[in-house]
């Protein structure tokens, strides 16, 4: 990237470990990217290639065991404190499973405002639920009474509350069907553009990936492989032959392109 351009997050060397001795897991070995703000950066790669942890140990759900972190510049420190909780949050992959079972859509939502202290709570919410697309006739129902895609709007939204600059998602439409992924997909991207969010989303779909972001990362077995823009992903213009492969293996991605259905009902 060219100098004077604003980083949202920065991150150095980074390495995860688990373990020691015999039974060390080096998770993630010395990875390095910068983000650019209001930019929807991807990481791809096979299953336990090291996407996922990247997100969790930015959010400090993963041991760091080297490397750096910068925040819009500031260093990001462990723990960490309440001033980047307010800044990153992170979307799940399962819809259901991050949400209370026994809490209703207003105590998820209420519950990140209490622990930083927020007022007009009542406002801040059915704001926040209109902003994903739900009525407020959502607000007293509980997780077992919404489909996936409503779940994962309410999962958004809880997100969305403290009005923070950077989202994690971590396979955020994989646990969905294809057309209540489109509406998802859909609802970033507007969310995105009308908020000047920044992204960075974890996915093993290559379409969901080019659909959204601008550059991607590829990681293999905790190494960073290449960094390429979507618009090369799309060319099938990769350079190493890992990438390829991943292209090839796509379903015919390379072919087809990155097409996702223009759906905007409520999932």
């Amino acid at each position: 990237m060219s100098d004077g351009i604003l980083k949202m997050l920065e991150v150095d060397n980074l390495a995860v470990t688990y373990g020691s001795g015999r039974l060390i897991n080096h998770a993630v070995k010395k990875v390095s990217f910068q983000v650019e703000q209001g930019e929807a950066y991807g990481l791809v790669g096979e299953s336990g290639s090291g996407k996922s942890t990247i997100l969790r140990a930015i959010c400090g759900l993963a041991p760091v065991s080297g490397g750096t972190m910068r925040l819009n510049g500031a260093p990001v420190t462990s723990p960490r404190d309440q001033n980047f909780h307010r800044s990153v949050q992170m979307v799940f992959q399962d819809p259901y499973g991050s949400l209370h079972p026994r809490h209703t859509v207003d105590r998820v939502l209420s519950e990140p405002m209490a622990i930083h202290g927020l007022d007009s709570r009542n406002d801040r919410i059915v704001q926040a639920l209109a902003e994903v697309g739900l009525g407020p006739t959502f607000r007293f129902r509980f997780p077992h009474q919404l489909s996936g895609g409503q779940r994962q709007r309410v999962a958004i939204a809880r997100a969305l509350i403290l009005e923070p600059k950077l989202l994690l998602l971590d396979e955020p439409t994989s646990a969905l069907d294809a057309s209540v992924q489109a509406e998802i997909l859909n609802l970033l991207d507007d969310l995105r553009r009308k908020r000047g969010l920044t992204y960075i989303l974890v996915s093993h779909d290559l379409a969901v990936v080019s659909y959204l972001c601008n550059r991607l990362l590829v990681m293999r077995n905790g190494d960073a492989i290449e960094e390429l823009t979507t618009d090369r992903l799309r060319e099938g213009s990769a350079s190493s032959d890992y990438t390829r492969t991943l292209l090839s293996a796509s379903h015919g991605f390379a072919r087809r392109g990155s097409h996702v259905p223009n759906a905007r009902a409520t999932g």
